[in-house]
């Protein structure tokens, strides 16, 4: 799910260019940054969404969640990413 240039990237669900992380890698929230050099998009990772026994939870890299420019994108997404993870964690371990 991708929101201006900030997205929401789940293992084994592709995103907004096609590419699919890994099973073993957990989720993440990516900026795209275009590249002049490159003439192409480059993303880099804000944050990972990893679980324990009582959900998910948020590990930042840095500084750069709370230095992201666009909060108004990076919350929408992080929100949506967290609701939908923690639906999952809580369907799979019925506790629904």
């Amino acid at each position: 799910m991708r929101y201006n240039n900030v997205e929401f990237r789940q293992n084994g669900v592709k995103d907004s260019h096609g590419y699919t992380i890994d099973e073993d890698r957990p989720s993440e929230i990516i900026a795209w940054i275009y590249s002049e050099s490159l003439d192409e998009e480059t993303c880099i990772t804000i944050c990972w969404l990893k679980s324990d026994k009582e959900g998910y939870y948020m590990e930042t890299v840095g500084d750069r969640y709370v230095e992201y420019k666009d909060m108004e994108a990076l919350n929408h997404v992080t929100r949506y990413a967290m609701r939908i993870l923690n639906t999952q964690f809580e369907f799979e371990e019925n506790k629904y």
